[in-house]
């Protein structure tokens, strides 16, 4: 008989990782626990050499989906520390957080196959649940607060679990294994509606919201969304990491009046359809474009635009799409639905005749994408750019904006790299005498940040946050700030060096000079 613990690293945390470690101690006849903590996930099993050595090997070949394991580092334990009464079977315990905040959180994963099949069945108690999610999907890096990944330490801490959902919660058997956002319309989030009386926001700011508390009432709200997009409307509707401006994209007056009243005139704008099908009316796609399109990530995908014409003989007709979407490039923006509400929507949208939305960040232009309900309200429908406010009560703890990508000769290329990359790390080469954090605090324009971290292996990787956007404001600066310190804070990053542009004028250089003076002045002092 073998006793050893085992410390997994890497994105093991909010991707089923202790129940997918459970199911595989049962099969290899495995005792002992396994936990969640700051830097991972820890297990200490008991077994003969043999069926420990398979249950290792396990760990990394038959992970998770959604998990990336990284390290598997084995240490065994004295054969007189296992007490055999108290360690009968395999156990999940509690999560523990005296460890440093080291793990990988995983970005949001759009909604599962499983969920999607039980949102479309009238039979499922979850039938047409707009916030559905398992073990396997929905929100993740945007709901969290602190390591490690538990309920408590998310936005979903306020919305206590009904007995079904708790049942649910607590069988390691289940595809809701402690999954922290399990919910449903007795328990959990709900989506919300506000709507301008007679195009005047103002007169309706102070006005309560409509909720969707059952399936009727959400139903209505939805029915309601999208019989005003159908008729040219304009609606800010809230996603995973804040809010789309979303209009009927074949519609020319609703999409140049949303272009007016964002004040983006020629930019691109990002499009939605329900299926794969829709996309291949809209675009040529390759086998790795469709790939990436239908992935957990659900990026928008840049891809060739059909022209008129290609609709005759064997190729699919061409989705009507207004002129100003894209005006002229030969490229699209494209996205399929991530989240149930937007399938829900799409769904909804297509019975009217609607098969593809514009889906835009929800914000004026060069300000930072809204994430609260009440200020989405004041800055997107009380300041006249939308026409009503699609909400729900579960907060956005992190702002994330869609990533836009490229394929290249079969290679992602990142042109935006936020919701589903972000803040995955990326390796760096090793650097002899390099501190062992820095923050590069970025450019102006297009902004990310970046801060380092020195393994205890030796290597170093670098944690590039999602897409700021333009740092020329106070908005966007605020922004910049809380994407820095929210890195810092859930992955106990402390900056020992600083990296700015040269540019005297850059918000972000004038803090880092600034924060470089206050440190040499305590310095002084000692």
């Amino acid at each position: 008989m073998r006793h050893v613990h085992i410390h997994v690293t890497g994105i093991v945390q909010g991707v089923g990782m202790r129940p997918f470690v459970y199911r595989e101690a049962m099969a290899h006849g495995i005792c002992g626990w396994v936990l969640n903590a700051g830097d991972g996930v820890h297990i200490e099993a008991h077994a003969p050499a043999d069926a420990l050595d398979a249950f290792v090997a396990a760990l990394s070949e038959h992970a998770p989906a959604a998990a990336r394991v990284e390290h598997v580092e084995v240490v065994d334990l004295a054969a007189n520390g296992w007490d055999a009464t108290n360690e009968q079977g395999f156990r999940i315990v509690a999560s523990q957080d005296q460890t440093a905040h080291t793990t990988l959180v995983s970005p949001d994963i759009a909604t599962c196959n499983d969920c999607l099949r039980e949102l479309f069945d009238p039979a499922d108690r979850r039938y047409h649940y707009p916030f559905i999610n398992c073990t396997n999907c929905g929100p993740r890096f945007t709901i969290i607060r602190s390591l490690p990944y538990d309920r408590a330490a998310t936005s979903m801490d306020c919305f206590p679990m009904c007995p079904k959902c708790a049942a649910e919660y607590a069988d390691p058997l289940d595809r809701r294994f402690h999954a922290q956002p399990d919910a449903c319309f007795d328990c959990g989030p709900h989506i919300t509606w506000r709507e301008a009386v007679n195009g005047d926001a103002c007169g309706n700011s102070s006005a309560t919201p409509a909720v969707g508390t059952t399936r009727e009432a959400s139903d209505a709200i939805i029915e309601r969304c999208v019989e005003l997009l159908a008729s040219g409307g304009i609606v800010a509707i809230k996603g995973l990491g804040g809010f789309h401006l979303s209009c009927d994209a074949a519609n020319e007056q609703a999409v140049a009046e949303l272009r007016r009243r964002k004040r983006r005139s020629n930019k691109p704008l990002a499009v939605m359809v329900r299926s794969l099908a829709d996309t291949e009316r809209l675009c040529h796609i390759d086998d790795a474009e469709r790939d990436l399109l239908a992935s957990s990530i659900r990026p928008i995908v840049l891809l060739r635009r059909r022209t008129v014409g290609e609709g005759n003989g064997s190729s699919p007709d061409i989705l009507a799409l207004a002129p100003s979407v894209a005006h002229d490039l030969p490229e699209l923006g494209v996205m399929l639905p991530y989240t149930p509400l937007q399938h829900l929507l799409l769904a909804a949208a297509e019975a009217c005749g609607m098969h593809a939305l514009v889906m835009t960040s929800g914000n004026l232009s060069e300000e930072p994408i809204e994430t609260d309900d009440d200020l989405a309200w004041e800055h997107l429908v009380a300041a006249g750019i939308a026409d009503a406010l699609l909400g729900n009560d579960r907060a956005i703890l992190s702002r994330y904006d869609d990533s836009v990508v490229r394929v290249v000769d079969g290679a992602v290329m990142p042109v935006r790299r936020a919701r589903g990359y972000a803040p995955q790390p990326l390796p760096l080469p090793a650097l002899d005498r390099a501190p062992s954090c820095v923050l590069a605090c970025g450019p102006q324009q297009k902004a990310t940040i970046a801060l380092t971290r020195e393994g205890t292996n030796g290597e170093a990787t670098c944690f590039v946050s999602q897409h700021i956007g333009d740092v020329e404001n106070g908005g966007t600066f605020d922004a910049w700030n809380a994407a820095r310190t929210r890195l810092e804070d859930l992955f106990d990053l402390a900056p020992a060096a600083l990296a700015c542009d040269l540019h005297p004028s850059y918000l972000s250089g004038q803090w880092a000079r600034e924060q470089a003076r206050k440190c040499k002045a305590l310095l002084d002092q000692d």
